[in-house]
């Protein structure tokens, strides 16, 4: 019985880690987004930069939310490993929306080098 119950915490884990991993992936591809079709502040919010604008405030607290259960879930064997993914979700969801300009900005260089 211990070793099932520790079985399915260890996939539970697994299967938190990757939905973290997906929800950190799409926030940054909506960042990318915004600044590939807006690369330009506007005085008025355009509605598709609103709807990028919203899909990230979900991204990133639902990105939150999981880091949050991955370390109660994390806590259950180690005390140690208390609040990291909640502390990484905080410095990686909160730069997101910089380094996706950034990366936009290298790929718009390389790949305008290349025309």
């Amino acid at each position: 019985m211990e070793q099932n119950t520790i079985n399915k915490l260890k996939q539970t884990e697994e299967f938190m880690l990757m939905l973290w991993a997906f929800f950190l992936i799409v926030l940054y591809a909506c960042s990318f987004l915004t600044e590939y079709h807006f690369p330009h502040e506007e005085e008025e919010m355009v509605l598709g930069r609103k709807v990028l604008s919203d899909l990230q405030r979900l991204f990133f607290f639902s990105l939150m939310g999981v880091g949050v259960l991955i370390d109660l879930v994390r806590m259950r064997e180690d005390r140690n490993k208390a609040f990291i993914f909640l502390l990484l979700s905080l410095l990686l969801g909160g730069f997101s929306g910089g380094v996706g300009a950034i990366q936009y900005q290298v790929f718009h260089f390389i790949a305008g080098g290349w025309q």
